[in-house]
């Protein structure tokens, strides 16, 4: 009977251990995973900063900047766009020659012309970089030919792209090559045209980047507020156990 008692002794220490090392885990995993919560709500905040820094650097680079544009429409364009001051009358392009605009919905523009011969594409290529821009048929709206001028505009991610390998080559030698399913001619980009390009680029890329921290920022704060509704919830939830 004393052996019987002595087993069910060691018996229900040893449950009552196992009881309190679960309830200790139990409890080390929930401070854990609190923890882990108030992790991610500093990186968040951090980001956040590094976000609003980025905003005020970039306003106030813009607000610099906008001054170097005008605004302008022509009539046989739909809508207005932005130009760089020193090409506004120089534009539109009456002879071969290649320059960047913003339409008014903010989107980055290249216009290409070449004199005497049709085409459709164009091909720019730097020392070490080329781009290629997408295929515009000829529509005479964005290819408008007459027997003295062929104007295309270019836009979207292939003219984006053009816009980065200039923006990078600026100082170096720039070549366009003028398109319709095989070369139809060449052109050195003049180092005025490069220059003018590259900014358009680079104020278009600004305001782009400037919009997406805008619209990040608020997402992450709520972020932030669902993180702490459900710590929130986590911490009440430990207290009803």
């Amino acid at each position: 009977m004393k052996i019987k008692r002595l087993f069910l002794g060691i018996a229900v220490i040893s449950l009552m251990g196992s009881c309190v090392s679960r309830t200790d885990e139990g409890e080390k995993a929930k401070a854990d995973y609190d923890r882990a919560l108030s992790d991610s709500i500093e990186i968040i905040r951090q980001e956040i900063d590094s976000c609003d820094s980025r905003i005020s650097t970039l306003r106030s680079q813009l607000n610099g900047w906008v001054g170097d544009f005008a605004t302008v429409s022509n009539p046989r364009e739909a809508g207005s766009y932005m130009i760089l001051n020193s090409f506004k009358n120089k534009y539109p392009l009456s002879s071969t020659g290649l320059v960047a605009r913003i339409n008014d919905n903010g989107q980055f523009e290249l216009v290409a012309a070449l004199s005497g011969k049709p085409f459709d594409c164009i091909v720019v290529q730097g020392p070490a970089d080329t781009a290629t821009s997408a295929v515009v048929p000829n529509d005479q709206a964005l290819n408008y030919r007459t027997p003295a001028l062929t104007t295309v505009l270019f836009t979207g991610p292939a003219a984006d792209s053009i816009g980065d390998v200039i923006s990078d080559n600026e100082l170096n030698p720039l070549k366009v090559t003028y398109m319709q399913r095989k070369p139809v001619q060449s052109w050195n980009i003049p180092s005025e045209n490069a220059r003018m390009i590259a900014y358009t680029y680079l104020f278009y890329k600004s305001t782009r980047e400037l919009s997406r921290l805008e619209r990040r920022v608020p997402m992450l704060h709520e972020k932030i507020n669902l993180i702490r509704l459900h710590k929130d919830r986590s911490g009440s939830a430990q207290e009803g156990e």
